[in-house]
């Protein structure tokens, strides 16, 4: 039964984000890794070691990375999960302003509970999780 644990954040990515393609990757299974690998001017081979090594957030709260003291004391909520999102992508919850990803990067998945009642995604760069 823990081998499918992973799957509970892309059921609760599916239900929030239902028309944008975004997709867990935790754990992580070679989506686009010689895509990632050319974005992110890395090797390809290591590719999967980053994924694994932001899929090891998954669970703990997510805080700010940047910015004074007070906003990265500022519990964000839990991360639920990892994405892929390609330049172009809509990044905002249906309900909310459009927002389009600038660029090509990770995402976390920053579940309920936090400063939001809804889930949302923010950059994997902007956020530290403790």
């Amino acid at each position: 039964m823990k081998r499918l644990a992973w799957l509970a954040p892309a059921l609760v990515l599916a239900a929030a984000f239902p028309a944008w393609g975004f997709e867990n990757i935790c754990p992580y299974a070679g989506q686009d890794q010689r895509r990632i690998a050319e974005i992110l001017r890395m090797d390809y081979d290591a590719v999967p070691t980053l994924a694994a090594h932001l899929c090891a957030n998954v669970g703990r709260k997510a805080y700010n990375a940047l910015g004074p003291d007070r906003a990265r004391k500022t519990f964000l909520g839990p991360i639920q999960g990892v994405a892929w999102a390609n330049t172009g992508d809509v990044i905002s919850a249906p309900d909310y302003p459009r927002r389009i990803a600038p660029f090509s990067g990770f995402v976390y998945i920053i579940g309920a509970g936090g400063i939001s009642q809804r889930p949302f995604v923010r950059w994997t760069t902007d956020i530290v999780g403790r």
